[in-house]
């Protein structure tokens, strides 16, 4: 079961956009898994091909034994094509991070500075759809020889009386979680969704 929810916000000097996606799996005789990811992003747009943004993102996974990583920080951005109907833009800068794990090996807690280089795509046919793509990279600062890489995926096509299909893809990497947990965690989920 999975339920995904996102708002965006645009004017001529600024731009908000926010996301929360949850999803749950589970089985008679099994354990079960879930996951919730809430991000918010306020980007200032300084000319026409760059900006400054703030990123923040809330992570709960219980595939890698983490209760809660939180990522505050921000840095500077240019797109490299941004049309009526496409942006493609990178962003690089620094990020705080405080994650809790759910186990009792290796580190229980613990707070980082990392780098973040992230390259985003968006696609949009009015007519037809949306097709978003987020790519983050982030190596360790404090935590030397660590690195992360985050990916969010989302194809959104229209219906009629606005409706749509959504198809989702994300994949949480960690080259250095504690002994006992996962280092990967990817998933896929699709379903019907309306917007107003």
């Amino acid at each position: 079961m999975n339920a995904d929810t996102s708002a965006k916000y645009r004017t001529k000097k600024w731009e908000a956009a926010t996301s929360f996606d949850s999803t749950f799996s589970g089985q008679s005789g099994a354990s079960s898994t879930n996951r919730e990811d809430i991000q918010l992003t306020v980007s200032r747009f300084l000319n026409r091909n760059s900006f400054v943004a703030a990123l923040s993102d809330f992570l709960h996974s219980s595939r890698q034994d983490l209760n809660l990583r939180t990522t505050l920080g921000g840095g500077y951005g240019r797109f490299l094509k941004r049309t009526t109907n496409s942006n493609l833009a990178w962003l690089g800068g620094a990020v705080y991070i405080h994650e809790s794990f759910d186990t009792t090996a290796g580190q229980p807690s613990g707070q980082s500075m990392e780098a973040v280089v992230g390259l985003q795509y968006n696609y949009v046919r009015f007519n037809l759809g949306e097709l978003e793509s987020q790519v983050q990279v982030f190596p360790g600062l404090t935590d030397s020889g660590r690195l992360r890489l985050t990916t969010n995926n989302s194809l959104t096509i229209k219906l009629r009386n606005n409706f749509h299909l959504l198809f989702t893809f994300w994949d949480n990497f960690d080259s250095r979680p504690p002994a006992t947990a996962r280092k990967n965690e990817l998933g896929t989920s699709s379903g019907i969704g309306w917007s107003f």
